[in-house]
């Protein structure tokens, strides 16, 4: 079973379980990033080799307090690149609402105009809506 988030409530959730150095060492692309896991429900048997993985990525701790959490769930790892590019487009949406133009948008991040147009025409700053999304996206 999945449970439909989106990869901002998942960051914070992992953060929340197991703070922010052991998150970020979770989404890095060499350990789950990007891909989704299955929480073993122990530590023992056909989990032992998940649990394994897991703790060496976040100590055994830390492993254990995500897998009596999830209890054999699935859940989908964002990318750590994938997390800040989605706080950057929210940035520059929010800066572009506050009176920043295109041009200075560009420079501070070093995009092109059509790039910056897209990320306007394309973010969706309402978390009502990106909800809504999610869950519209998981019934398919």
């Amino acid at each position: 079973m999945t449970t439909p988030r989106t990869p901002d409530a998942t960051v914070q959730l992992l953060i929340t379980l197991i703070g922010e150095a052991a998150a970020t060492r979770m989404m890095d692309a060499q350990a789950f990033g990007g891909g989704a896991f299955t929480f073993p429900k122990s530590d023992i048997r056909l989990g032992a080799q998940s649990f394994a993985y897991l703790a060496e990525i976040v100590g055994t701790d830390k492993a254990q307090r995500l897998c009596r959490h999830f209890d054999g769930e699935t859940l989908y790892v964002p990318k750590m690149s994938q997390y800040f590019r989605d706080q950057r487009n929210r940035r520059i949406v929010a800066s572009y609402s506050s009176g920043v133009t295109v041009r200075e948008l560009m420079r501070e991040h070093g995009l092109s105009d059509r790039q910056i147009w897209t990320i306007l025409k394309t973010t969706d700053m309402n978390p009502a809506a990106e909800r809504a999304h999610a869950v519209q996206e998981s019934l398919f």
